[in-house]
């Protein structure tokens, strides 16, 4: 599938297992953009941290289909135009994620843009998008979707010892306080509780990412051996933080790194100063970095 403009997505809605729908938008890659002989570039897939829906991730999406890569932006449950509602009866968690929004999206992208199912995946990811990407691609469904690798921006492990000052109190005491909320309430309420911003989320995913920010360990998320899934990744993942980003520090993203033990790590620091979300808006280093990283790292 090739969009006339790829300024102008289109998009396909998905129905998750739970009932709940989301719509994921599609930025076919210009023909013209291709590559040299008609080289077909991997289908880069988008993935938004908390509080984040797709839309704000359209000038990236764009920046990267005018030069050939054919793009999807999802969206975690929850989040932007996803139907799901959490409540005390509907809860998901990171597992949920890796074996249901991942691989459903990126069939769903495939299929839309007319692509096989074999098709190679990059993923890219921001904030809490890369820590389920990070457990996805230790995943059946990344394998079955043949991820060849994936870049992450601001997307750390909320280790809270990977801060300092009143960053480490703000993610240490926070992360702590959210859990403890949201099992007394049965979710993470939007409202004048929510400093941060994230809208309202899963207890049971709030509760997995805080217990993460205090031990920087997976052996407590349900629903699959993580630890031993991590260290068998060897696909090439970038970490990338921006130098002003005080929600991902260049620790932060060391931490997430080490629990991908088996798999060709890099960690860097950007300069630009576009913070822990301005880069999507703003997309030509993101982009650059990320062209880079395919052709060093991913191409044939």
């Amino acid at each position: 599938m090739t969009l006339p403009n790829p300024h102008d997505s289109e998009s396909v809605d998905i129905r998750l297992p739970d009932g709940s729908t989301s719509t994921v938008l599609l930025f076919g890659a210009r023909a013209e953009d291709t590559g040299s002989a008609g080289e077909a570039k991997p289908l880069v897939v988008i993935w938004p941290g908390f509080g984040m829906g797709a839309r704000y991730f359209k000038p990236i999406a764009s920046w990267l289909a005018e030069r050939g890569f054919p793009t999807a932006v999802g969206e975690l449950r929850g989040q932007g135009s996803s139907t799901a509602i959490a409540s005390r009866t509907s809860q998901w968690g990171y597992h949920t994620m890796v074996t249901e929004d991942y691989p459903l999206t990126i069939a769903a992208a495939k299929k839309a843009l007319g692509v096989s199912e074999e098709y190679p995946v990059i993923l890219l990811t921001h904030s809490m998008g890369g820590q389920v990407g990070a457990l996805f691609l230790g995943s059946e469904g990344a394998r079955a979707a043949n991820v060849i690798g994936m870049m992450g921006v601001g997307s750390g492990s909320p280790f809270w010892r990977s801060f300092r000052g009143a960053s480490r109190v703000r993610i240490g005491g926070g992360s702590a306080l959210m859990g403890a909320i949201s099992r007394v309430v049965g979710h993470w309420p939007a409202g004048r509780l929510d400093v941060v911003g994230y809208g309202r989320q899963s207890a049971l995913h709030v509760g997995e990412w805080a217990r993460l920010a205090r031990t920087n360990k997976l052996d407590h998320i349900q629903g699959a051996d993580y630890p031993a899934a991590l260290a068998g990744v060897s696909v090439p993942v970038l970490l990338t933080r921006f130098n002003n980003d005080e929600d991902c520090t260049l620790a932060s993203a060391e931490a997430l790194a080490a629990l991908l033990s088996g798999a060709p790590v890099e960690v860097e620091e950007l300069a630009g100063g576009l913070g822990h979300n301005r880069w999507a808006r703003e997309p030509e280093t993101v982009g650059q970095r990320f062209v880079k990283f395919y052709e060093e790292k991913l191409r044939d």
